[in-house]
């Protein structure tokens, strides 16, 4: 193999030739940003199933009028006694998909004193 390439042939490990091209392609990225963020996470707990006990999400889908099984496996949020799949948290904005939530929030309001 050595012979080869000392004789100008291509080897398997060779890198591709660089282009003069003034602007490259970049490629988009291939897999989505799937990380979530939950803004006032003072309260929230986030726990994965894993025994059998059947745990229901405490928010029904829209149109629907009962509540769905929280599955083995799937990852869900807690507050106090309520649990929430993460489809539901998104929906009721307990939780987000947007990075930069902090820049885009509504200040508390402080109580006043009476």
């Amino acid at each position: 193999m050595d012979d080869d390439i000392q004789r100008g042939e291509q080897s398997d490990f060779d890198l591709p030739q660089a282009t003069n091209d003034a602007s490259p392609e970049i490629l988009p990225d291939p897999e989505p940003d799937t990380r979530l963020y939950v803004p006032d996470n003072e309260d929230w707990n986030v726990l994965i199933k894993r025994d059998s006990e059947r745990i229901y999400c405490y928010a029904k889908e829209p149109g629907q009028d009962w509540f769905h099984l929280i599955l083995g496996g799937e990852i869900y949020l807690t507050r106090q006694h309520e649990r929430y799949c993460l489809r539901c948290a998104l929906r009721l904005n307990f939780v987000t998909q947007d990075r930069l939530f902090w820049q885009h929030r509504v200040p508390k309001k402080k109580p006043t004193n009476l």
